[in-house]
């Protein structure tokens, strides 16, 4: 096993301040901070971006009458603390090159390759108003019964997580969830609950369905079917219909026995036949040739060899769409718009009112359109105000305008993945080689002594405490990755004497990064993160309290079993 501790043996002051900046990013990424900018900033930032044509000058005096804000986040913190480590020599180049380019056996690009093509791909047949078809379909099949509409969706939730992965099902079925328990009137406690679980447990089955799947797959070359599938199928699939009954019992007072049945045509919703029927072929295609190109002797396949080819076809595709069928693009557009503008109008007016009693909301068509954005005219004609200038922002909304499908799949992308990922790998690389990774090594070698040890302790440290302490789940398997590489570990007494030592460790880690996205706080994962803001913006506000509590039994009870069937997957398959 390869050593990736490649940098110095001992600790001294720039691993102390290392490890301080890696702590002091995971608090901003688990707590945002918004910083007011002063007025004597806010102008000169101002103008600069008037300058420069990013804005324009409507833009510029409209920002001019707000307060802005800088915010350390996950976007901003993990940048500001590569470039602080940067600056004071405590990292160099060549930790920038591994956190981005990597060594023979992580590449950090191949991680995000897959998960951004996969990504595009699931939220573009979203857009086509399949994945909400489907949706609709399973919950015309609970008819009238509440519990048999919870079991129908949580069996739904669960298959599409398996397939596309638990970032697409979060941004396509949120929506749907706060417009079904709107139109039926349910509290939707129980069943965003239950879609966030379940698309987070069956995440760990396929590769391809979740970024620290690859990226564990990758650190140990492993084969996508035989050497992940095989191993973490039943441990996400048993967890997940135990977990049934528990949240089942749990929401058992707020899961009516009877509801008012969707009375709708749930093949309505499909917006684009032909655009569905494409992107649905390309999507299981895609995860075929994955699962097919592991097979390939000594990965001569690249992940990003496959994915990435068809993450370019899927835009193109929404580019041709764009441009041959603007007006039946663009009526979908508005269509979903509005369907999605009615029901947080709805979902607002409820939670204002605070009783059973339904709001009813006027037709977005017969609303008071908005102030136009054009400039006033004089009685003869001529305009009053001065030319919306050619400006960058001006530039994107013509973009918007004349390929909305495209625009829409690349506004939900979860792009603050891609710098607070790269950005975690060179954190973590910076650990390695100030010694702090070998350090960690050591203390998890005395530990993992036996299978038995390994399989629990790796599970409840990854999903319990890495995962939602340590820069999301992505930045917990990043670290134990390099843990359970570094020679200190790998070349253990423990591991040497027994292969499945290090097995166990490989797999309770797997299922951690999955599990463990749903644990007590929303920063656990990039999913929960989108959920919360999704959930928000549909007027359903979950604190980060009930959040913790809700998740405590299921995730206990799930990282438990998982490592015992992982614990008994180890004497029988190895």
């Amino acid at each position: 096993m390869a050593d990736s501790n490649d940098g110095q043996d001992h600790l001294n002051g720039h691993s102390g301040f290392i490890l301080a900046v890696f702590c002091v990013v995971s608090v901003f990424v688990i707590w945002p901070v918004k910083i007011p900018l002063l007025k004597p900033i806010q102008r000169p930032l101002l103008r600069f971006l008037q300058k420069t044509r990013i804005i324009g000058h409507r833009e510029t005096e409209a920002l001019s009458n707000r307060s802005l804000y800088f915010s350390l986040s996950l976007l901003t913190a993990p940048l500001i603390g590569v470039i602080l480590l940067l600056a004071t020599t405590t990292i160099n180049g060549s930790t920038i090159r591994l956190g981005i380019v990597g060594d023979e056996t992580i590449k950090p690009y191949d991680v995000l390759v897959l998960f951004v093509s996969l990504a595009y791909i699931a939220i573009a047949l979203d857009g086509t108003g399949a994945l909400e078809a489907i949706a609709f379909y399973v919950s015309k099949r609970g008819g009238s019964s509440g519990i048999l509409l919870f079991t129908y969706l949580y069996a739904f939730f669960l298959l599409t997580a398996c397939i596309v992965g638990n970032d697409p099902l979060i941004l396509s079925g949120t929506p749907f969830l706060a417009y079904l328990t709107y139109h039926t009137g349910l509290e939707p406690s129980a069943w965003v609950f239950s879609e966030f679980m379940a698309a987070n447990t069956a995440s760990a089955v396929l590769v391809s369905s979740n970024p620290t799947n690859i990226l564990i797959t990758g650190s140990f070359g492993l084969n996508f079917l035989t050497g992940f599938t095989k191993w973490t199928i039943l441990p996400s699939l048993i967890p997940a219909a135990l977990n049934y009954p528990v949240i089942l019992a749990m929401f058992w007072n707020r899961i009516p026995k009877t509801i008012t049945p969707l009375t709708e045509d749930p093949w309505s919703k499909l917006r684009d036949r032909m655009g569905a029927i494409f992107l649905s072929t390309l999507l299981l295609v895609t995860v075929a040739v994955l699962v097919g190109t592991s097979f390939v002797p000594a990965h001569a396949v690249e992940v990003w060899m496959v994915t990435a080819p068809a993450g370019i076809l899927g835009f193109l595709w929404d580019l041709g769409s764009d441009w041959f069928r603007p007006h039946q693009k663009k009526q979908n557009l508005i269509r979903r718009e509005s369907t999605d503008h009615v029901a947080e109008m709805q979902r607002v007016s409820r939670t204002e009112s605070n009783t059973s009693q339904r709001v009813p909301v006027q037709s977005p068509q017969l609303e008071k359109p908005p102030p136009s954005h054009e400039p006033a005219s004089s009685p003869d004609g001529k305009s009053t105000e001065p030319k919306s200038e050619k400006t960058l922002l001006s530039l994107f909304r013509w973009l918007g305008r004349r390929f909305p499908a495209t625009s829409r799949t690349i506004q939900r992308l979860p792009i603050p993945l891609l710098p607070f990922a790269m950005c975690e790998f060179i954190l973590v690389r910076g650990l390695a080689q100030r010694g702090w990774i070998s350090v960690f090594a050591s203390g998890f070698a005395n530990a993992c002594t036996t299978p038995a040890r390994t399989v629990f302790f790796m599970g409840f440290v990854s999903a319990a405490f890495l995962c939602p302490l340590a820069g999301t789940n992505i930045g917990a398997t990043i670290i134990l990755v390099e843990i359970l590489r570094d020679s200190k570990f790998s070349q253990s007494e423990a591991v040497l004497g027994d292969e499945r030592v290090l097995l166990g460790a490989i797999y309770a880690v797997a299922m951690g990064s999955n599990i463990g996205a749903f644990s007590y706080t929303f920063a656990g994962s990039l999913a929960g993160l989108l959920w919360r803001g999704l959930l928000s913006d549909k007027g359903i506000h979950i604190s980060q309290l009930k959040f913790a509590m809700v998740n405590a039994i299921p995730l206990l009870m799930q990282i438990t079993v998982s490592s015992a069937i992982i614990l008994g997957q180890l004497y029988w398959f190895a």
